[in-house]
């Protein structure tokens, strides 16, 4: 009597597909009676939000630099803001002080800003403000719509006086901080 042998990959192949058989047709076979559904229902409450970001017209450090200016001399610069809002919205900039040099000042008729639409535009209507003075909390645009990308151009202006006392370069500068703020939803 001759005895054969099956090759040993052959023979666990061969159970391999039975124990799969076996798992398939348990799976499969199922009752409904074992099956036991839940619900669930996502629930979220979306808050009013938005962002305000400086998208262009500054250097370094949000820096808007009108360079070395003399007596008599206007020269403008233009800040530009991105805006999101989901809401109804309105902006606004307060400034911790006048553009000052150790004691000196720039009056602040002297330092104005007319706000506009930039590119995109703020959809709806919204209203803007043209040689306003730098305040707190002064009104750069109202009655923004919700939006997902705006801008809004902000045109700094700045007359020096003619008699207007110099700074010293190696000293300092005339600055001063503006604070943009973005309020979304009901003030």
């Amino acid at each position: 009597m001759k005895v054969g042998f099956v090759p040993l990959s052959l023979a666990l192949v061969v159970s391999m597909v039975m124990v799969l058989g076996i798992v398939f047709f348990i799976l499969g076979t199922s009752s409904a009676a074992g099956q036991y559904p839940v619900d669930v229902i996502p629930k979220v409450n979306v808050e009013s939000g938005g962002s305000l970001s400086i998208t262009g017209g500054t250097t370094g450090a949000n820096v808007i630099d009108f360079g070395n200016m003399g007596p008599g001399q206007t020269l403008e610069r233009t800040l530009n803001l991105g805006i999101t809002a989901n809401n109804a919205w309105h902006l606004t900039v307060s400034k911790n002080q006048d553009l000052t040099y150790m004691s000196t000042t720039i009056p602040s008729a002297n330092f104005t800003f007319t706000s506009m639409a930039g590119t995109p535009p703020p959809s709806g209507t919204p209203s803007y403000f043209s040689n306003s003075q730098f305040g707190t909390n002064t009104n750069v645009v109202t009655n923004g719509s919700a939006t997902s990308s705006s801008n809004v151009d902000v045109v700094y202006k700045l007359a020096i006086p003619g008699d207007q006392p110099c700074n010293d370069p190696l000293q300092g500068y005339y600055s001063s901080r503006h604070t943009f703020t973005l309020v979304v939803g009901s003030p």
